[in-house]
């Protein structure tokens, strides 16, 4: 784990690191390989930015989380999916029981994804991407319930870190490719020489690799995307970036779960959802304000072999209402 920060951080591009994100200082690694620290990710500064129940005033919120939580999935699916227990994190007890804030938002999310990956699971093995999917918890989920998932994680090296202990924490089994095993792997000295083949992920639970290295993956080799509320702290250029490798590698039926903010000013550039360069062989099978976060849109969209010429208006007409929404009106 540790020689795979250090590789990944010696090697990620700054132009791939918004403004959102450059916040760690270059002795950070002390904090990151302190034992007392990564246990306890959740309740402390590792797991800032990418952990809402950091936040203050959370008692209230998580219960009013929790009661809407339960009219849309059951309490059962809850309490079979919830995970309070790896990083220490800040629970609350509600109803006799404890509940993480930031922990429920990620079975929402789960749960609005669990038909299409159910339908994806009929393969004998399928292949979920998580584009900063921060300490690993949604792909978690996804390899709890589907065994045959193989799952893909590309994010910052600091990330990349804590969701490798994350998961390997959960399940010490785990069969994980992180940057140092594959390159020990492919028996290569530099990623110049990296190719990677489909074959080369089928054996392993996890791959955990800085975010560049999605350029890596084989053309039509991802059944399932997601981004969730990271793409909206990313810079243009990165977003950009994503988007063409997620166009390259997603196959001819494949789905993406995009959840991001309406409007975020945060990464340096102004960042719009409405703007985001999908193409035109996309369809909306779902598209609404987020549960709970009325400032964030989730949409789950499925590739389609024809080009979709209504799509470019369905994201104008999603907030903020400016000019491009009222052109999309006419």
């Amino acid at each position: 784990m540790k020689n795979s920060y250090k590789l990944a951080k010696s090697l990620f591009p700054k132009n791939l690191i918004s403004k959102h994100w450059d916040i760690y200082p270059s002795n950070f690694h002390e904090i990151l390989f302190n034992k007392n620290d990564i246990e306890n990710f959740r309740s402390n500064e590792l797991s800032f930015k990418f952990n809402d129940t950091l936040e203050k005033g959370m008692l209230s919120r998580t219960r009013r989380v929790l009661n809407r939580l339960v009219k849309i999935t059951g309490k059962s699916f809850i309490e079979n999916n919830k995970e309070i227990v790896v990083g220490n994190p800040k629970t609350l007890t509600i109803y006799d029981k404890s509940y993480d804030y930031h922990d429920l938002f990620i079975i929402y999310f789960f749960h609005a994804m669990y038909p299409y990956l159910s339908e994806k699971s009929k393969k004998t093995k399928f292949f979920v991407c998580d584009i900063g999917g921060g300490y690993g918890a949604l792909i978690h989920r996804i390899k709890k319930n589907f065994s045959n998932a193989v799952c893909l994680l590309f994010d910052l090296p600091e990330q990349n870190y804590i969701s490798n202990y994350y998961l390997k924490k959960l399940n010490p089994a785990a069969k994980i490719l992180n940057l140092d095993s594959l390159m020990t792997v492919k028996n290569i000295k530099s990623l110049d020489d990296l190719r990677l083949k489909k074959v080369d992920l089928l054996d392993y639970d996890y791959i955990i690799l800085p975010g560049y290295l999605i350029k890596q993956l084989p053309n039509n080799s991802i059944d399932v995307f997601i981004n969730t509320r990271s793409f909206m702290e990313m810079n243009t250029e990165t977003v950009k970036f994503y988007f063409s490798q997620i166009h390259r590698t997603i196959n001819k039926t494949g789905i993406f779960y995009c959840v991001n903010r309406y409007e975020k000013k945060t990464s340096g550039d102004t960042i719009k959802i409405k703007n985001f360069p999908f193409d035109e062989k996309w369809s909306f099978e779902v598209s609404r304000k987020s549960f709970s976060q009325p400032l964030i849109h989730e949409a789950l969209l499925r590739r389609t072999h024809l080009e979709n010429h209504k799509l470019r208006k369905e994201l104008m007409r999603l907030k903020p209402y400016d000019v491009e929404f009222f052109r999309s009106l006419v």
